[in-house]
């Protein structure tokens, strides 16, 4: 046998080509989106991820601590306030300019809507110069 009698010719092989499948791509959105909140239910069910800012994400309630100002949200009410830093009624509504008929079960974000010049942020300072 000589060397011109083996074909030394190299023939290329083609890789392996993938059958294209044809998705609705309506159907894929509804799955890449069911998937995803899916994930989320998940997640939200054990305990890891609240969305809501008034629990923890093992479920427990945020509270207002009375030590630190900068804990008070937008969504706690005056009630929750008043309680955790020792402040009266009469003195908290007198310092806001609040109307005596306003409940203390009134959220913070609801009375900025309500009352001129009264915010979330004007209580932190307030209470911060109260009680330092």
């Amino acid at each position: 046998m000589t060397a011109h009698s083996i074909n030394t010719r190299v023939t290329p092989t083609r890789p392996r080509r993938w059958k294209a499948v044809g998705v609705n791509p309506y159907l894929y959105a509804a799955l890449v989106l069911i998937l995803f909140l899916g994930f989320v239910q998940m997640a939200q069910a054990a305990g890891m991820w609240s969305t809501s800012g008034k629990v923890t994400g093992t479920g427990e309630k945020i509270a207002a601590t009375g030590t630190d100002p900068a804990e008070i949200k937008g969504w706690m009410t005056i009630g929750e306030i008043l309680s955790a830093y020792n402040v009266p009624k009469d003195e908290f509504y007198a310092q806001f300019k609040l109307p005596a008929d306003m409940p203390v079960s009134t959220a913070v974000k609801d009375i900025e809507k309500q009352v001129e010049g009264f915010s979330t942020d004007a209580v932190r300072t307030w209470l911060a110069a109260r009680n330092p």
